[in-house]
């Protein structure tokens, strides 16, 4: 199996060292400025288990016909590969925050070449081709069909030998969601107080989390998502397993990077008012967040 990782961040970076002991062709796809910063074909996960794994992988510019691409960019970032991505025949496996590349790939590229991992893994992006492991979680996926072929069961047997655990599940967009609601609730709390994920257990932050969780959960059972676990069970479990852990959108704003709040509050706060249901609380994380973004 050829597998191409798309983006050299923090979950490019985890899948693509990690995926490399499973026996499989692995590249890693970068912009032409970041091939010279790997040119010597190293990538690093520290921290995995004790262990810093140094896997040399074959860094790419353009796609080689894959078996599978796994797309690990910035949900703002796939605007500008949506080209790309249909002028190939591979199947995608998304790892995207938010549901707004769910909605915004199913629609582009159809939903017969979608797929999507759900993961509450902690990895932080040391810099590029470098992250480190920051805790374990869940791995769900799923392709959006609603049917799991022989090429996701291969793959998912790819991920399992990596050294993650992975379960495939058919309704891949109830757990989009829920993971959504979970970054919708951890994230700009975090990001917001400057905190690391277990500071989120202290009283006065744990409760305006729990606030966003409701008010995200609730907006999602009104339009008919049947979630898959407890979002706040969850909260509360990547919490405790990611204690030491800086969520994506508080390692943004330090590194002076775009976040992408409009990708998960934004798109919770948009179906909202579409659906005329009030999403007081994500809104007032955004505008928050927006208030100390570059």
């Amino acid at each position: 199996m050829k597998i191409t990782v798309i983006g050299p961040g923090a979950i490019g970076t985890l899948l693509a060292a990690l995926l490399s002991n499973a026996n499989v062709g692995i590249s890693l796809l970068v912009k032409p400025k970041h091939k010279e910063l790997l040119s010597d074909g190293m990538i690093v996960l520290d921290n995995f288990k004790g262990r810093r794994l140094e896997k040399k992988i074959k860094i790419v510019t353009k796609l080689d016909d894959p078996d599978w691409i796994i797309l690990a960019v910035k949900s703002y970032d796939v605007d500008n590969l949506i080209e790309l991505l249909r002028n190939s025949s591979a199947p995608i496996l998304c790892c995207q925050n938010g549901i707004k590349t769910y909605l915004q790939l199913t629609e582009k590229i159809g939903k017969d070449r979608i797929a999507y991992m759900v993961t509450g893994i902690g990895s932080s992006k040391i810099e590029t081709g470098e992250a480190e492991f920051r805790g374990s979680g869940f791995t769900f996926i799923g392709e959006a069909s609603g049917v799991a072929s022989p090429r996701l069961i291969n793959l998912s047997e790819v991920i399992k030998k990596s050294g993650i655990t992975c379960e495939i599940v058919d309704d891949v967009l109830s757990y989009v969601w829920l993971k959504t609601i979970i970054n919708s609730s951890i994230n700009p709390v975090a990001a917001h107080a400057k905190v690391s994920n277990g500071e989120l257990k202290k009283p006065e932050l744990n409760k305006i989390v729990h606030k966003i969780c409701m008010e995200s959960t609730m907006i999602s059972t009104e339009i008919g998502i049947d979630l898959p676990l407890e979002p706040w069970s969850e909260i509360e479990k990547i919490i405790r397993n990611t204690a030491e852990n800086k969520c994506s959108m508080l390692q943004d704003l330090e590194n002076g990077r775009q976040t992408e709040i409009d990708a998960i509050n934004g798109e919770i706060v948009r179906i909202a008012d579409c659906n005329g249901l009030d999403a007081i609380y994500n809104k007032e994380f955004i505008e928050k967040i927006k208030s100390v973004s570059n």
